[in-house]
């Protein structure tokens, strides 16, 4: 991978994680705010919690930061993948997200 395809794959990544936040918000009722600034997602919960993704270029890696722990996830097969525990980003972030947001 290059630092071009890295870039499309993450950017990709983010736009689905901004459709999966409106929708979670709309079919639950609750208010997420969302920023993006360059590499960095900074996701707001109404009870004061946030979480936090980014990209490491240098490495090739989404990192994420939720109220319980960090993760950091390689690109394997297609999808990022936690490098702990072999989970998803996809299966982690879903998970924090409802966490997070008290559901």
């Amino acid at each position: 991978m290059n630092i071009q395809q890295f870039h499309a794959i993450t950017e990709q990544l983010f736009n689905e994680i901004e459709l999966f936040l409106d929708d979670y918000a709309d079919k639950h009722d609750v208010d997420i705010d969302y920023e993006t600034n360059g590499n960095v997602m900074t996701i707001s919960f109404p009870n004061g919690s946030k979480m936090i993704i980014n990209t490491q270029e240098p490495l090739f890696q989404v990192w994420l930061a939720t109220a319980r722990q960090g993760y950091h996830f390689d690109y394997v097969n297609e999808q990022f993948i936690c490098n702990r525990s072999d989970q998803s980003f996809t299966t982690i972030f879903s998970q924090a997200v409802i966490e997070q947001a008290e559901q």
